[in-house]
């Protein structure tokens, strides 16, 4: 990271040894526009973060230290259809699949063709299956959707349909199949039909054994009440980059949609992965989500560099963990609605962004993606924020609100309001009560960084401009570490391991050799089993 902006990294290394020492709340009495200056609006988002600790000597060496680390022209390259994962020699176009520019020149037409044909036919089925015209295998309307994933293939849609479920919707229920403890299985089919329950599977590879377990068992469950299994698999869905084991597994063609080897399981939410979503809520609704996706593609790309959101956000990250120490960052929405969001930006940022190794094969000397955690924001203040404002841990927060209260609670929605820009002011600003001398584990130091982001209404709009922002965030941060956000090699081992410890669980002895605890966690686990 270094060698490539050296000046730039000594400087603002010079720098943060002096801000380390600096008030926040005197930054604002010694600059009047320290508002205007950390502050964004674009595509229905308000991004405030004044209260964090830079000043605009700072905010414009990190300026510089992007363009130096090749920001704006890694910004060109992926948008253009670059070769932006290396270890897979591959393309990272998710924001192909929300452009609605079909003259852009950089998109490839025959790209331009295949989002467009898959789009038409996610389109022709949700009306099919909303109107009626579709039907289930014995001829019944479809009331529910089973959505049968895991990680990537699972968060995005789930958060949309749970962030929006206020929103106008269809007739149908969408439900959500993503552990593989069986009772989460026995809780969901007490609300489900089989003759009138579709299935969605949903694997880029088709090969996720999470998924596949699932789904065997909605299979069983499905054939134990049709009686016919060419009925059950008439009912199922497939989303996957590999339509011959789809159909090898028995989904009828026509029931295979498609998604490409390019598209990351944590940026899938705008692929036919969104199937769910244009279910739920109706296929306008869903061009709506890619919509406002699309405006912060658009921002990204042709803001000036300083008034830029996604690299603002991104530089205070950097600033912050590489800087200021900062080993993690708290996603706290003031917004029941977006309880998912925490989770699914936990998935988006260290699967992309934890790792250990650049991408020119060589480890790294320096820090790159800090733990994301986070929960609601009235859950937070009374557990985990405790820690935030008086533990000995550096932790820079993003709070997310929506502005627009529900017209029966608006009472409510003030005093959650409050509490939100109550939290971000108490951690700049600390306080005591009484006397510090006698009692200081009363006092609350403050100078601890936050941000707000806030929308008028979160809507699909927002929500799609929201996830889209922290896709870029995450982007610029991997261009400063110089890693590849679009591999997830660690996801792999575990997997491997998994599959002869199976082996030892069902059949005797694997092939492989295991440390002393794992042989006693599985011998405990087949006395416990068999005996009982």
């Amino acid at each position: 990271m270094k060698e490539n902006a050296t000046e730039q990294f000594d400087i603002l290394s010079s720098l943060a040894s002096g801000f380390k020492k600096k008030r926040i709340i005197d930054l604002f009495k010694s600059d009047p526009n320290r508002m205007d200056t950390f502050s964004i609006e674009t595509a229905g988002l308000h991004l405030d973060a004044s209260k964090q600790l830079l000043d605009n000597t700072v905010y414009a060496q990190l300026t510089k230290f992007a363009v130096k680390m090749g920001v704006p022209k890694a910004i060109e390259n992926m948008f253009r259809g670059g070769i932006v994962n290396p270890t897979e020699n591959r393309a990272a176009l998710h924001v192909a699949l929300r452009s609605s520019k079909s003259a852009d020149p950089w998109i490839p037409k025959d790209l331009v063709s295949d989002v467009q044909n898959v789009l038409s036919k996610i389109e022709n089925f949700v009306d099919g299956i909303v109107n009626g015209r579709l039907r289930s295998s014995v001829g019944v309307s479809i009331t529910d959707i089973l959505m049968i994933g895991v990680g990537g293939s699972n968060l995005g849609p789930k958060l949309v349909c749970k962030a929006l479920r206020e929103t106008k919707s269809t007739h149908l229920r969408v439900k959500f199949l993503d552990h593989l403890d069986g009772r989460e299985f026995d809780k969901l089919k007490n609300l489900l039909k089989p003759e009138s329950t579709l299935c969605v599977i949903a694997s880029k590879s088709f090969t996720t054994s999470e998924t596949l377990q699932n789904a065997a068992i909605v299979e069983k469950w499905m054939n134990s009440s049709l009686k016919d299994n060419k009925l059950t698999k008439s009912q199922f869905i497939a989303i996957t980059a590999d339509e011959g084991k789809a159909l090898s597994y028995g989904i009828p063609k026509g029931n295979i949609f498609r998604i490409w080897d390019w598209v990351g399981g944590r940026y899938s939410v705008w692929s036919a992965m969104g199937l769910p979503i244009a279910l739920k809520f109706g296929f306008a609704a869903f061009k709506e989500f890619l919509a406002g996706a699309e405006l912060m593609d658009d921002h990204f790309r042709s803001a000036p560099i300083d008034r830029n959101m996604p690299i603002m956000l991104g530089m205070l990250g950097v600033w912050n963990v590489n800087f200021l120490g900062a080993h993690s960052y708290a996603v706290i929405p003031y917004e029941e609605r977006l309880r998912e969001l925490p989770s699914y930006l936990q998935q988006l940022e260290m699967e992309s962004n934890g790792k250990r190794v650049g991408s020119n094969n060589t480890p790294i000397d320096y820090d790159s993606a800090p733990v994301t955690w986070g929960a609601l924001g009235t859950d937070a203040q009374h557990s985990f924020c405790q820690l935030l404002h008086q533990g000995t841990r550096f932790v820079p927060v993003d709070f997310i609100i929506s502005l627009t209260p529900p017209k029966e609670y608006v009472t409510n929605h003030d005093v959650l309001l409050a509490n939100c820009i109550a939290q971000a002011k108490a951690l700049m600003i600390g306080g005591n009560s009484g006397d510090t001398n006698l009692y200081p584990y009363k006092e609350i130091i403050g100078n601890r960084p936050s941000s707000i982001i806030s929308m008028e209404v979160l809507d699909m709009r927002t929500l799609g401009a929201l996830i889209a922002l922290y896709e870029h965030k995450t982007y610029v941060q991997s261009v400063i570490w110089k890693i590849n956000p679009f591999d997830q090699w660690g996801v792999n081992l575990g997997k491997e391991f998994a599959t002869s410890i199976l082996t030892d669980l069902s059949e005797g002895n694997s092939a492989d050799q295991h440390d002393p605890s794992t042989e006693e966690q599985i011998r405990r686990y087949k006395n416990l089993r068999n005996n009982s």
